[in-house]
């Protein structure tokens, strides 16, 4: 059986299909893009989720590369073959934090089609020189250009909480975006990706007829490997993978779509896997958090702090359509952020209401998430929190509650810091973030009808529901009653998994722990 290649970082349509890579054939979609749909579009997704080779591929496309797309799905539909000047501006190069880098890394790529097109831009802005090779590249050509700027938001991503920096750059974006809105008669096609959009962008303000296509149905499997491509374009290495982990095929799947699927973009809720992860995982034969452990963490704590957010707020979020479309800039809350980032992802969609509810998507991000969050809500010490990890994790197996919390109890106890002022909330939140690392779907404040649980946790076997005490005079048994009181457990009555009742009580208000005085079945 020949060893099959996989693009393990590899973005350029041209160098996969020469070298012999598997490529997932997305070329009728590119095909009714630039043909069937609109002139100026808007994509958003979260990175290394293939924006990166849909630009590359639209590039060739209309470069009219045809012997490139042999065999594929576009070489039915396309008869012309048009050859257009197409000018790629991947953003995603400007790593420079100062916005020195940016003007930088624009100036390298406008000098690289000046000289094509023989053109000097010295002593004129970003957005003159732009408009100059557009005149020129049409007037030389007889066709209208191509415009593809990749990763437009990458550079303000990288200084997200640097409002001098943010401000300067988007200033050299307006400089060199603005000419466009003037330039649609030279244009025969324009796509802008990303993540997120920002306000006072003129690449946002002057193209009169952007799309934005980030949540329409018809484009849902544009980036990103849908459930269906899985099974048909990697049947082989699925076999072999089942083989390896001694489970069905269809087990196999189902792994694969607990750790990587999850992802749906719009209404439509067309099941993605992350591309990234997936083709890792074909291409080492192991099952890991390849997209989370690829990302810079420091961002996502940016964006929590900034906007205060509750990690009891992360799942089953209902949100309404406009808050999508708001601008990265002027929103009030990180879910925004958080969904486009891929952090969350829509859940289901009430056609009735309209209202998106949003959560986690897979497994991958479940345990990567918490476990990139365990030190900032935690002990900065990696080693303490491996330690309280595979305690608790090997208890949980047995379904030994007793030794869970007193590890727990434990672990609090040696904190370098006071926790003798925290509140219910606070130690909720350190439950949710210690069990959710493990994968153990923890809830916190799970309203009912008559009240409000202060954590659920639901491991294979069992149901945990905890009442905690944290000051005052209450005890163990007023933790109980209350369970049975507000009628807690009945929700998961219908649920074949055994159901435990846990009281934690802290008596002593001088103590640093929480202490544990009993359990009920």
């Amino acid at each position: 059986m020949s060893q099959r290649r996989f693009p393990v970082g590899v973005q350029d349509f041209e160098k996969i299909i020469t070298e012999g890579f598997v490529y997932v054939d997305k070329t009728e979609y590119i095909y009714n893009l630039a043909n069937n749909y609109g002139d100026a579009i808007f994509l958003s997704r979260p990175r290394r989720f293939g924006k990166s080779l849909l630009c590359s591929t639209l590039r060739h496309y209309f470069q009219g590369h045809k012997e490139l797309f042999k065999g594929l799905a576009i070489e039915k539909l396309e008869e012309k073959w048009t050859e257009y000047p197409v000018f790629h501006f991947d953003m995603s190069q400007c790593k420079n934090d100062e916005p020195k880098g940016v003007e930088s890394s624009l100036d390298l790529t406008l000098k690289a089609f000046e000289k094509k097109y023989d053109l000097s831009g010295e002593n004129l802005s970003f957005g003159d020189r732009l408009k100059m090779l557009i005149l020129s590249a049409h007037k030389r050509t007889g066709n209208r250009a191509v415009l593809i700027f990749d990763e437009y938001d990458s550079p303000v991503l990288n200084v997200i909480d640097e409002p001098e920096k943010i401000k300067a750059i988007k200033s050299i974006y307006n400089s060199f975006y603005g000419p466009v809105k003037s330039m649609s008669d030279h244009l025969r096609f324009v796509l802008i990706t990303g993540i997120t959009k920002f306000s006072q962008m003129s690449i946002f303000s002057t193209i009169n007829n952007l799309s934005n296509i980030s949540m329409l149905e018809q484009w849902e499997g544009l980036c990103g490997i849908t459930a269906q491509e899985l099974e048909r374009d990697f049947k082989e290495d699925i076999a072999q993978m089942a083989i390896k982990f001694k489970v069905t095929p269809e087990e196999m799947i189902q792994r694969l779509r607990d750790r990587y699927d999850g992802y749906h973009f719009g209404p439509g809720m067309v099941d993605v896997y992350n591309p990234f992860s997936i083709v890792n995982t074909f291409a080492n034969k192991v099952l890991k958090d390849y997209w989370f452990t690829s990302a810079t963490p420091s961002a996502l704590i940016k964006i929590l702090d900034k906007y205060n957010f509750k990690l009891t707020d992360i799942d089953n979020k209902q949100v309404y359509d406009s808050s999508f479309d708001q601008p990265f800039d002027n929103m009030k809350s990180a879910l925004h952020i958080l969904y486009q980032s891929g952090y969350l992802t829509i859940k289901d969609y009430d056609f009735i209401d309209e209202i998106y509810t949003l959560g986690i998507p897979n497994g991958e991000v479940y345990s990567g998430f918490y476990n990139t969050l365990m030190p900032l809500y935690l002990n900065p010490s990696d080693d303490d929190n491996t330690s309280l990890l595979i305690t608790v994790q090997r208890a949980m197996r047995n379904d030994d509650i007793d030794t869970v919390l007193t590890a727990v109890q434990n672990y609090l106890a040696a904190l370098p810091y006071d926790l003798s002022n925290k509140t219910e909330r606070d130690f909720e939140t350190i439950l949710k973030v210690l069990f959710d690392c493990l994968g153990i779907r923890t809830d916190t404040e799970v309203k009912n009808a008559r009240g409000r649980c202060d954590v659920v946790m639901k491991n294979k076997n069992t149901i945990y529901v905890l009442e905690l005490k944290i000051s005052g005079a209450a005890t163990v048994d007023d933790a109980l009653a209350q369970i049975d009181e507000k009628n807690y457990l009945i929700p998961y009555w219908n649920d074949p998994r055994r159901k435990v009742k846990v009281g934690v009580v802290d008596l002593a208000k001088s103590v640093r722990f929480l202490r544990i005085i009993e359990k009920h079945y």
